[in-house]
């Protein structure tokens, strides 16, 4: 009876977690995030005063590429070269962020340590209108694309990307002036970023196992 319970238990938290193949696009803070315990990487750029490209933080390193020669390329400490003059921001961004401008120059973020599960973060671009490209990548290979349109007005907002059965270990990010552009002048910008993965199945077993042991260990002294 017993036995037959455990194995329904495991096969239940297997089952319970999600099986999506595909990157799937959420906006707004936590929506890429099915479990606030699972965010692992965290990177807010308040430590890259000198604007550096590449920078590593919090188990995650980013880079920009085909900045603008002389454009400041990883620009973003206390909001220089990189926006509109006079452009409000997200309330996600605060203090240092970062930024690239140049045609067809984008950022990239990528998880040292693992795969991610799901990451998002606070976007704003050069551009009023915040027209959003992304795309993820496993191993070097193009896993997902799509686009974002985060409103008018210069004013961005959260950007969630997940995929719970693959993972991936990279993301890529423009912004353009059209939310019909593939390419062209690009000034993306992003801030407050959250990485976070999900248990393998077998771990989530193995978890649920071992809290049943050490339950039956101490039901057995008591």
């Amino acid at each position: 009876m017993k036995q037959t319970f455990l194995l329904s238990l495991l096969a239940s938290a297997a089952l319970s977690l999600p099986a999506t193949a595909a990157v799937v696009q959420t906006t707004g803070a936590g929506s890429a995030t099915p479990m606030a315990n699972h965010i692992t990487y965290a990177a807010d750029f308040e430590g890259n005063t000198s604007l550096l490209s590449t920078w590593s933080e919090g188990g995650l390193l980013f880079t920009e590429t085909n900045a603008v020669v002389g454009g400041n390329g990883g620009c973003g400490y206390a909001g220089v070269d990189c926006v509109v003059p006079g452009t409000p921001y997200s309330e996600a961004f605060s203090g240092n962020y970062f930024a690239t401008a140049g045609m067809n120059a984008y950022l990239t973020i990528r998880s040292t340590v693992t795969d991610l599960n799901g990451i998002e973060f606070a976007v704003d671009s050069g551009y009023a209108a915040i027209n959003l490209l992304w795309q993820t990548y496993l191993d070097g290979v193009l896993t997902g694309s799509g686009k974002a349109a985060m409103g008018t007005g210069g004013i961005g907002g959260v950007l969630g990307l997940s995929n719970l059965a693959t993972g991936f270990d990279e993301v890529r990010l423009y912004a353009f002036d059209s939310a019909s552009d593939n390419s062209g002048y690009s000034v993306p910008a992003i801030d407050s970023v959250r990485g976070f993965t999900v248990p393998e199945p077998g771990s989530l077993a193995l978890t649920v196992l071992a809290g049943l042991c050490a339950a039956g260990l101490r039901r057995r002294r008591g």
